[in-house]
């Protein structure tokens, strides 16, 4: 008399978790757009704060953009109780609340005659080249300039755009290697 087995034969096995994997990759995939998505946003969203920061700075001290003697502009910012309060203020940086992605804001001011601007720069060691440019596209309409490294050179505002500025035009540049320097801004 022949004894019958029950259970799951080695294939499948085998074929169950080749299925399991899959679902899983196509998962981590979906989890980690989403996560990039959430640190684009959560940035866009930071930079308006210190925007308007930056805009009730001016109005309150009278439409000038020149912090006191001895503070930068992120410090007079922060005594004037313009930086969310559990935002940490280090000199020019101001650090958002368990920074993860972004590690800190840079924010520095000039006021050339006839008018005044500030530089906004973002310290994002994890960015991706992805990121930057979502990042800025997201923003550039309120910009006069956008750069990699720190410089002002860059002119939004006549005709040029955040691909053209950061990838020369290269769509394919702007993939998810790691972004390099620090995406700054400049607002007038």
């Amino acid at each position: 008399m022949l004894k019958e087995y029950s259970g799951f034969t080695l294939m499948e096995i085998i074929v169950a978790m080749i299925v399991v994997g899959i679902l899983s990759a196509g998962g981590l995939m979906v989890y980690n757009g989403l996560i990039e998505s959430s640190n684009v946003t959560a940035t866009v969203q930071s930079v308006g704060k210190l925007e308007h920061a930056v805009s009730s700075f001016i109005q309150v001290n009278g439409g000038t953009i020149t912090p006191p003697t001895g503070l930068t502009l992120a410090q007079a910012m922060q005594e004037d109780n313009l930086v969310p309060p559990s935002w940490n203020v280090n000199g020019a940086e101001i650090i958002p609340p368990n920074a993860s992605f972004v590690q800190y804001y840079y924010i520095s001011s000039d006021a050339p005659a006839g008018g005044y601007y500030y530089v906004l720069g973002i310290s994002a060691p994890q960015m991706t080249n992805s990121q930057a440019l979502n990042i800025c596209d997201s923003i550039e309409n309120s910009i006069s300039g956008v750069s990699s490294d720190g410089s002002t050179s860059f002119n939004i505002g006549n005709g040029q755009t955040c691909l053209t500025d950061l990838f020369n035009g290269n769509a394919s540049s702007a993939n998810n290697t790691a972004f390099s320097g620090m995406l700054t801004f400049t607002f007038d």
